[in-house]
């Protein structure tokens, strides 16, 4: 019953059906009203458009039906045509039966489908689905439990089963073509995928059923791909095999891609999911309607393999969100345990699964990726043995036993995640690939309007037509009149050519033409005919042409005369004459028209010439006037060649980003910003307290609106654009034909044009604002009072130099405010990525020019003009400079307030940090004005704090506790600063003098340290604060020998000395036998023979050597640690003393009786003494590339002299 009222239904509703209809109404109409219509007045005209109908009716529904036909049969006899070909291509047998198995498949199923489709629809008609997959993946069984009805899922006879139901669920050898009621879902056999059996015959099979189904379906071959996988091989297979498996099925997908010309969606399926162990475990509880649900994730068109990883995670914490409900359901330990590592064992699939995807579905530079639309999980049937990744994981780790989990038991009709993942999902996307359903709605919807307005039109026309005649009789007497009336107004009017310049005069004229009833300033109008029958159309164009008759020959001429007067008379004035120039090429249609500039050149011209309230009417006829003649084209009228020529030569001379400067700078909206000043941001400081001009001009002074951020922003640059495309089209105006002739100026011309009108504009820009920043000053301090209330005011939070230097970055960064205002132009706009993300896309993003060089916005060089200035002011990401700026006026102020209370001006001095110095550098790293305000500050501040500076610190250096006494006492006639003196400087006033925080180290930090320039490897005395250092370089250079000594001697930071360095012997004269460095109580020695023992003083001769070879030792030690208060140096065998000091610097004295040599390596020397013939070398290693060991270092120290 259903189903024969599913034919009736196909039959009322079929194309047949619904056209006849379409026809009927067509034809009723034509023979009840073709009687109103001209030529179909007879019977037989009427019948014959009739049959005419019939005829198209026909054949076009013949010619759809025989398409249709056509494509079904198509179907049948393309997989021989395809198939025999390439197989016979190749010459092989096996090939040849390949494809014969295909096309006798094939046709079976088709001629079973024909009778049980019926009139219900073709199998071209239907999406076609394309299921690919590796050997036992599962394909077939996701077929048969996935609760599709194929309706030829019957015996044959034979005892198997016919194409729509497969026997068997353990895959499929060959290509089964499976019609399900919603689509055709076309089984490959594994091999075709894998193509490892016998490469050429697959191949050939494959490729013959991709040339079959785009000769058959050019228009859409497949609807899409599903790639089976078994999940179980993805999880157990060697990652080799798994990657072969990705290749294999990626291979496949692009052969469908480029052999049918099609980007197909594909959906990965990864089946036999029950085979994870705690799978039938964790899902045992959901019944039918649940276990059809879709278990994966669907990706954005605009995603795909890269968004796997995250979705596979929320995959995983759905899981886990489950687990606790599972459990509690679940009473049986063993059940319980695999319930609970399902969803770990389902994590430990994120990395094969995700190295799988990549390289089946992952894009490349080279390789585009397919279209992945989604990846689902599925069971079809429960069966095998579960896998447990992660104790097979732990047994092999550790070597033990893995315990083996018992075999699934298939349950029958139970499937998981198949039902609504295929019918829903995959086949709710059929139309993805290049039919959209709302073209399909819309079809259907213009098909039933076209028959519904056909009717109505046709109705209400019948009803209209008698109204024609009588209204074409009235309108042409109207007309007549007004043309007459016309033609009386033009008596004594010359046309073209002319001689004058009167519009009043000839004002009468147009306004009757433009009244005649034709044109649309009639006073009544012509009631236009609905079905063509009348002659308003003619009337109207008549009364069009004698109003353009009037526009052109009584207008134009005088306009044209006008601006020919106007162009002689401003000869001298380039840019009035370009627009002129301009205008009258227009007008006599020598360039392209621009109609509002013609207007506004018209309309200010008339303003001037016929001005007052009275003129107004007048003013506006001529106006509406204009318009008229302006819609429509312009005669080309003879122009003044030698005018022209005269004007070029005057205009040319300008350029045109000087022309398109010209036309932006004096507009309404440049006058209408608001100018800037400093009296606007300083308010109360107007009156000068703080701050006034150096050429005398008042605060109140401003600088135009054009020449700020606002202005830039808002007039410059949306003008910008227009007025420059604008002028690079007009070189016709310049009388150069071949570049008017060209469509379009390129871009790169159109930028240049664009940069040159902001370098323009930049020039100005920083001309004005460089002569302001160049006029502003500090008003210099009167007193020491003055001085500190004026400090206190600059550095309180609410400081006029801040709001001032605010104002001004504000107006100086204009590209800056120009991207900050266009980012917050749009509140409702979407909001932007993340911060890292944003980052990331805005370096893929990065622009450059042609050249590699990075796109600038416009205005940047204003910018970066004044790119110190606004960086002073910040933010730059840290503490911007005018904060610490800040800090030291504060300093500088407490300083100056604290300075009348003081002892003496040195007890200022003395702090860690000088302010008016430090104000002083900054005010050397910073633009003008800050730099010429700090330095005003600074050397005012300086003056009041460092007057003093120089007694101070001489005082303090010459004074009782001072150091010059103590270094005089230490250094003056002793050893080892004097190396010809007897008399040794004790070593506690050598540590007392030099060590550091000694009387040296602490006076030059507290003293010395703002004064004296450390950054070079010499030591320079310097200003602080405008005020000279109290010491010369000469001075300074002895405080640097001093800091030199105490770092060598003093290498800890402690005050005690410690020279620490290991010597050893390198070699000695052919004579010497032996020699014996004494050290204090140790000794070092070289022998030629063998080692010698330590040998001390007065211990006498050493043991004769032996025949052995050379011996060395070498010997740690630490002055003055070591007590080398006695030192000598003994040549064997004779025992003599060429060498001998005693005392507390006795290994200096040592020292200097030999020759010292340094080494390549740093902090290694050679020692070589000498004694008539006898000679001897050591190896010393200090450690340092400086040694304390070098005399000089001491010997050249002199005391510093500060006065």
């Amino acid at each position: 019953m259903n189903e024969n009222l599913q034919n009736l239904g196909a039959v009322l509703l079929g194309r047949w059906t619904m056209s006849f209809a379409g026809l009927a109404i067509a034809g009723t109409i034509a023979w009840y009203l073709g009687p109103l219509i001209p030529g179909l007045s007879s019977t037989l005209s009427r019948a014959l458009l009739i049959l005419l109908f019939v005829l198209v009716w026909a054949i076009v529904n013949g010619i759809l039906t025989w398409r249709r036909r056509r494509r079904g049969r198509a179907l049948a006899k393309g997989v021989v045509d395809g198939g025999e070909a390439a197989a016979r291509r190749s010459g092989r047998t096996e090939e040849n039966e390949e494809v014969g198995r295909l096309r006798d498949r094939l046709r079976t199923s088709l001629a079973v489908l024909r009778k049980a489709q019926g009139r219900r629809g073709t199998l071209y008609e239907q999406p076609w689905f394309l299921m690919i997959g590796p050997p036992g993946a599962g394909k077939t069984t996701a077929l048969t439990q996935c609760g599709l009805r194929f309706p030829l899922a019957q015996p044959d006879g034979t005892g198997g089963l016919s194409p729509g139901s497969v026997a068997g669920v353990g895959g499929t050898r060959l290509c089964d073509w499976w019609f399900a009621d919603e689509a055709v879902l076309i089984d490959t056999a594994g091999r075709y995928t894998t193509q490892d059996s016998d490469e050429s015959v697959d191949r050939a099979g494959w490729l013959g059923f991709l040339d079959l189904l785009k000769r058959t379906r050019p228009r859409q071959p497949l609807n899409g791909v599903l790639v089976v996988i078994s999940l179980a091989d993805v999880a157990t297979v060697p990652a080799a095999e798994r990657l072969s498996h990705a290749r294999a099925i990626r291979s496949r997908i692009k052969e469908a891609s480029d052999r049918l010309g099609v980007r197909l969606p594909v959906y990965a399926v990864f089946s036999k999911t029950d085979r994870i162990a705690g799978f039938t475990e964790f899902f045992d509880d959901l019944d039918q309607q649940a276990r059809q649900q879709v278990w994966g994730m669907t990706f954005p068109l605009a995603k795909g393999v890269e968004i796997f990883t995250h979705e596979f995670q929320l995959l995983v914490e759905r899981l886990d969100s489950r687990l606790y409900e599972r459990l509690q359901a679940e009473r049986s330990p063993d059940r319980r345990v695999a319930i609970a590592g399902f969803p770990l064992q389902i994590a430990s699939l994120e990395a094969p699964l995700t190295e799988f995807l990549q390289a089946a579905f992952g894009g490349t530079k080279l390789d585009r990726a397919p279209m992945l639309r989604g990846v689902y999980f599925s069971s079809g049937i429960q069966e095998g043995t579960p896998i447990d990744r992660l104790t097979g994981l732990l047994a092999r780790t550790f070597g033990i036993d893995q315990k083996r989990a018992p075999s699934l038991r298939p349950v029958a009709g139970r499937s998981y995640f198949l039902g609504r993942t295929i019918r829903d999902v995959i086949l709710g996307e059929a139309l993805l690939v290049s039919v959209n359903p709302a073209a399909i709605r819309r079809r259907r919807i213009w098909r039933w309007g076209g028959f519904s307005t056909v009717g109505v039109v046709t109705l209400v026309a019948c009803l209209l037509l008698w109204r024609d005649a009588s209204i074409n009789r009235a309108a042409i007497a109207r007309d007549q009149g007004a043309i007459d009336a016309y033609a009386r107004t033009l008596t004594g009017i010359p046309l073209d050519p002319v001689a004058d310049d009167d519009l009043i005069r000839v004002l009468p004229v147009l306004d009757s033409a433009r009244m005649l009833p034709g044109n649309d300033g009639g006073p009544i109008g012509l009631t236009r005919s609905r079905f063509g029958i009348g002659q308003q159309d003619k009337l109207s164009e008549t009364d069009r042409l004698a109003y353009r008759h009037a526009l052109e020959r009584v207008l134009l001429p005088r306009m044209i005369w006008r601006i020919e007067g106007q162009m002689r008379s401003h000869l001298d004035r380039p840019e009035f004459l370009y627009e002129a120039t301009r205008v009258y090429l227009m007008l006599g249609n020598d360039g392209p028209l621009d109609p509002n500039l013609v207007r506004d050149w018209m309309v200010l011209d008339w303003a001037s010439r016929y001005p007052g309230p009275v003129m107004q009417p007048d003013r506006d006829a001529l106006l509406r006037h204009l318009n008229a003649l302006l819609a429509g084209p312009l005669p080309t009228v003879a122009l003044d060649g030698a005018l022209v020529q005269e004007a070029r030569s005057t205009f040319s001379r300008v350029s045109p980003a000087e022309r398109i400067y010209s036309r932006v700078r004096p507009g309404a909206a440049a006058v209408a910003v608001p100018p800037w000043s400093p009296a606007s941001v300083l308010g109360a400081n107007v009156d000068g307290q703080m701050f006034n001009r150096l050429s005398g001009k008042p605060l109140t002074e401003t600088i135009p609106g054009f020449y700020t951020a606002e202005g830039f922003r808002s007039v410059l640059l949306p003008a910008l654009s227009a007025a420059v495309r604008e002028v690079a089209d007009e070189s016709w105006v310049l009388g150069r034909p071949d570049e008017a002739a060209a469509p379009n100026a390129s871009t790169q011309s159109l930028q240049a044009l664009e940069a040159g009108v902001i370098s323009l504009y930049a020039a100005d820009y920083e001309r004005l604002w460089d002569a302001m920043l160049g006029d502003l000053a500090l008003v210099p301090f009167q007193s020491h009072a003055d001085a500190v209330q004026k400090l206190y005011v600059l550095a309180s939070p609410q400081s006029p130099m801040r709001d001032l230097l605010v104002s001004i970055v504000h107006e100086l960064a204009p590209a800056r405010m120009a991207a900050q205002a266009d980012s917050h132009a749009k509140p409702g706009a979407p909001k932007g990525p993340t911060d890292s993300q944003g980052s990331r896309l805005a370096a893929m993003f990065d622009q450059r020019t042609a050249d590699g060089g990075q796109v600038l916005p416009p205005g940047h060089e204003i910018d970066d003009h004044y790119r110190t200035l606004i960086d002073f002011t910040g933010p730059t990401g840290q503490a911007p400079p005018i904060t610490g700026v800040f800090r030291l006026l504060n300093q500088l102020q407490s300083e100056l307030a604290q300075l009348p209370g003081a002892e003496s001006p040195s007890s200022v001095l003395q702090g860690s940090q000088d302010p008016a110095q430090l104000l002083l550098a900054e005010a050397r790293r910073q633009p003008p004005p800050v730099s010429r305000w700090l330095h005003q500050v600074s050397a005012g501040g300086a003056a009041m704090v460092g007057g003093d500076a120089h007694q101070a610190a001489a005082a303090a250096f010459t004074g009782s506790e001072g150091p010059s006494k103590l270094c005089h006492q230490v250094v003056d006639g002793h050893y080892p600063f004097d190396p010809t003196s007897t008399a040794d400087a004790p070593i506690d006033d050598f540590v007392k003098l030099l060590a550091p925080g000694g009387a040296l180290d602490a006076y030059f930090k507290t003293q010395l340290r703002p004064y004296v320039n450390t950054s070079g490897t010499t030591w320079h005395a310097q200003s602080l604060g405008g005020v000279p250092a109290p010491i010369t370089d000469a001075s300074v250079a002895a405080f640097q020998q001093a800091a030199l000594i105490r770092d060598l001697f003093f290498p800890t930071g402690g005050t005690t000395p410690s020279v620490h360095f290991t010597i050893k012997p390198v070699s000695a004269d052919p004579v010497s036998k032996q020699v014996v460095l004494m050290l204090g109580q140790n000794s070092v020695s070289w022998n030629a023979s063998v080692p010698p023992a330590p040998v001390k003083p007065g211990a006498g001769k050493p043991v004769a050597p032996v025949s052995t070879p050379p011996t060395v030792h070498s010997l740690s030690v630490t002055w003055p640690a070591d007590a080398l208060n006695e030192v000598g140096l003994t040549y064997h065998p004779d025992a003599s003393f060429p060498v001998h000091a005693e005392g507390p610097w006795a290994l200096f004295r040592l020292l200097s009786s030999a020759s010292i040599e340094k080494s390549d390596e740093p902090g290694h020397f050679f020692i070589h003494f000498r004694s008539g013939a006898r000679e001897a070398t050591f190896s010393v290693e200090t450690g340092s590339a400086e040694s304390p060991l070098d005399q000089s270092v001491l010997q050249s120290f002199r005391c510093p002299v500060v006065q």
